[in-house]
């Protein structure tokens, strides 16, 4: 079964975090998909943005929906980045992407800007720790696989993941036990793990059978000896790793 790397906050090790920075640096050393984070600005604009400040990753203070558009892109988002709306992410690129929603604000002008960008929808996989944002973005793009969060990986998420709509599940890599995974493909949903810092774990997300995983630094499934292909991780081969 193939396995996919996905790149957190595009490659958070590489660039500023959730910046096109960071974007475009998970794409060049090689990624399947880019994990962002949205926000709502004060002025309605869907903004890329993890904290509910900006203080940690900007040289700027106050809340992102307190905060309009014009003001956000004052900011320098590490290196003379800027904060990035989500039309230029989904202008920028064509690779899937795994849409994290912060704010429930932002799931009606999401679901409105989708509805004028139908063909981007099929990239698209929603995902909250929220239930209720899993629940309105399972009925609000059905035709998108949408992914409950979670630390745990219980009988009791997949459950939970079954009644919101979810399809797919993403559980913390140090409580995912192989029995899990094969329970949830059973089930019909998708598994990711995260998050994954090191070769040795992702080697055990392989061989246990996730689907997927999501790390800060994407170098390192050379690391772990596998190259990235469109059709998942493959293994260069033990003799190979490391070099």
């Amino acid at each position: 079964m193939p396995c996919f790397i996905v790149g957190h906050r595009g490659a958070a090790a590489l660039a500023p975090e959730n910046t096109l920075a960071a974007m475009a640096a998970a794409i060049e050393v090689g990624t399947h998909e880019l994990e962002i984070d949205l926000r709502l600005s004060k002025d309605g604009e869907i903004v890329i943005m993890h904290d509910e400040t900006v203080d940690r990753t900007t040289d700027g203070h106050g809340k992102v929906n307190e905060l309009t558009l014009a003001q956000l892109r004052e900011l320098d988002a590490g290196n003379g980045e800027k904060i990035p709306t989500f039309i230029e992410l989904l202008d920028a690129t064509s690779i899937s992407l795994q849409i994290e929603i912060k704010d429930p604000r932002v799931i009606d002008p999401l679901l409105d800007l989708l509805r004028a960008r139908p063909a981007d929808v099929h990239r698209l996989g929603p995902t909250s720790f929220d239930r209720d944002s899993v629940r309105r973005m399972a009925a609000g793009l059905p035709e998108a696989t949408v992914g409950l969060i979670s630390k745990e990986s219980t009988t009791g998420v997949l459950d939970e993941a079954a009644s919101l709509g979810a399809r797919r599940v993403l559980v913390g890599y140090e409580a995912v036990t192989e029995e899990f995974i094969e329970t949830a493909h059973t089930r019909g949903f998708r598994v990711d793990l995260w998050p994954i810092t090191e070769p040795d774990q992702v080697r055990r997300t392989v061989d246990i059978g996730a689907d997927g995983f999501t790390t800060d630094d994407p170098r390192i499934v050379s690391a772990a000896g596998y190259t990235v292909t469109p059709h998942g991780l493959a293994n260069v081969g033990a003799g190979e790793r490391g070099a």
